[in-house]
């Protein structure tokens, strides 16, 4: 059995060690279980853990949100995407006190899928621009407020004009691979909740949840207009979106929430008539 042997530490994650060892365990029979009891596993340990996260700030009402094509599809087809995902949330849920356990489990899920690193280097600076407690916590908030969106402006340029460059740089095997990018028309919802969630920056900014969407909302809108693929990283973070949604005010909530819906009537329409062809 060829278990992979890399020349650095660095090739573990960028070739996502951990995944291909697992698909190895599988197709040698040295595990209980076959593929397709693997993959219903991952699929539901997302959608869990994704709950969990939205349930915590919105009740029960915010998980009927979830039932939408951007999760599916995360959940299962992109099925190493959402095992690695999964760790992360588990971390944020149970393991944010426990440091050792975090790190073991951060380092994990960066094996399995490299975009976890950028994950972690958000969320880090999502902790660090806290109102309370941050390192940056001092800084003026408008400060805080566009380093985080700058960095979901530089990463949109990353995953998009800059991303065959960037990956070329490390040797990763990706830059060879391209994504489908969503219209502009597809992402608009995403933008015009970025504006909406600006107008009442100052409370949006209070929750790790709203900082992080921010970040991803911002990632999404320079994608609109650069053409990256920001759909996956939309997917990841959606959880977060939905609970920063529940945790606004009562007047952005009462058009964000009837907006969501009638914008994911649409995805689904969207979604079968991609079937359809």
């Amino acid at each position: 059995m060829n278990y992979f042997h890399f020349n650095s530490y660095v090739d573990y994650f960028t070739s996502e060690y951990s995944w291909w060892f697992l698909m190895k365990l599988l197709e040698d029979g040295r595990l209980p279980v076959d593929y397709e009891t693997i993959f219903q596993i991952i699929s539901t340990l997302f959608l869990v853990t994704a709950a969990l996260i939205v349930y915590r700030r919105g009740g029960l009402l915010p998980l009927v949100f979830l039932a939408n094509p951007l999760v599916f599809e995360l959940a299962y087809s992109q099925l190493r995407s959402a095992l690695a995902i999964s760790i992360l949330y588990l971390v944020y849920l149970f393991f944010r006190r426990s440091t050792y356990i975090a790190i073991a489990l951060c380092l994990f899920a960066a094996t399995i899928h490299t975009t976890m690193v950028i994950f972690l280097a958000i969320y880090i600076l999502c902790i660090m621009t806290a109102d309370e407690g941050g390192r940056l916590s001092r800084w003026p908030l408008e400060v805080r407020l566009a380093l985080v969106l700058g960095a979901g402006v530089v990463m949109g340029l990353a995953i998009g004009p800059l991303r065959e460059t960037l990956l070329n740089l490390i040797g990763d095997r990706r830059a060879e691979y391209l994504d489908l990018a969503a219209s502009p028309l597809y992402l608009s919802f995403w933008v015009g909740l970025l504006g909406l969630f600006l107008l009442d920056f100052r409370h949006t900014f209070r929750s790790v949840e709203g900082r992080f969407s921010l970040f991803i909302l911002s990632l999404v809108t320079v994608n609109v207009f650069t053409g990256g693929y920001s759909q996956r990283f939309l997917a990841l973070g959606y959880p977060f979106v939905i609970a920063t949604i529940f945790l606004a005010r009562p007047s952005l909530k009462s058009f964000a929430i009837p907006a969501l819906s009638i914008y994911m009537v649409a995805q689904w329409i969207y979604y079968f008539n991609g079937f359809a062809g």
